[in-house]
């Protein structure tokens, strides 16, 4: 079976992040994050959106959820499953304890996936998804989590608004959009996260929070770090590819 460019994404996303989320979930909670007041019903919600998308998008990659399917049920079954698990886990866990709103946050966290996943394709909600946890984290914690790791904070700046251009570039890729090059194919690989960047720190600012200049810089990193990575892997492919052609045309 040939596997499609976003199924080994999301298999390899998954094999990373599943473990993670389980070690995060079983663990006594960072006095770091206790001082950051976080609101842990959307860090439910969210951790269990980019779960349910990243599952879907492991089994079926190239199809939409369609409700009356069995998939769809049975993926949601196991999502569910595991929900309670990892409540009735966390009560031999110091610092954490059983709450059944943090399951009710789960399972709207899948359905949400789920559900952008019944109107739209891989690519569109992945960029989404990760829109929406980038502002969330950024936006409606309610200390300023930069001051308490700014080395973290940076990095964390950094991948995650490397890991969503990399994204849009891919939904930018997909059939149904024009293909630009040149400047406007920069511009267009740029303008939606310099513009995720710009609400979101507004936004933080607006809340109460400092503005954040470190962070913002690593953020416009990870963006243009990622055109030119896609840039330089797309140099190195069209070049391998030359010779191929070439000795195809002299046969």
């Amino acid at each position: 079976m040939v596997l499609l460019r976003q199924q080994k994404a999301a298999i390899a996303a998954l094999v990373l992040y599943w473990p993670t989320l389980f070690v995060l979930a079983h663990i006594p909670i960072p006095q770091v994050i206790r001082k950051a007041h976080m609101y842990d019903k959307s860090l439910h919600l969210l951790a269990y959106m980019i779960l349910t998308f990243l599952l879907w998008s492991a089994i079926k990659p190239a199809e939409r959820v369609r409700w009356r399917g069995l998939a769809v049920w049975a993926l949601l079954a196991i999502v569910a499953m595991y929900g309670v698990c990892d409540e009735g886990l966390q009560y031999c866990v110091k610092y954490r304890s059983m709450d059944p709103r943090d399951f009710v946050a789960d399972i709207l966290g899948a359905v949400a996936a789920l559900g952008l996943l019944t109107v739209l394709s891989f690519w569109p909600t992945s960029v989404i998804i990760a829109g929406t946890t980038i502002y969330t984290l950024a936006v409606f914690t309610r200390a300023n989590v930069t001051t308490l790791l700014p080395v973290t904070m940076t990095a964390f700046h950094l991948i995650t608004y490397a890991v969503f251009t990399l994204l849009w570039i891919g939904c930018l890729h997909q059939p149904s959009h024009r293909q630009r090059k040149g400047p406007s194919r920069v511009a267009a690989s740029v303008s939606v996260p310099l513009a995720l960047v710009v609400v979101t720190k507004a936004s933080a600012m607006i809340s109460g929070k400092a503005f954040e200049g470190w962070g913002m810089i690593a953020a416009v990193a990870g963006i243009f770090g990622a055109v030119a990575a896609i840039g330089i892997a797309g140099g190195i492919l069209r070049r391998n590819a030359r010779p191929v052609e070439s000795s195809g045309a002299e046969g």
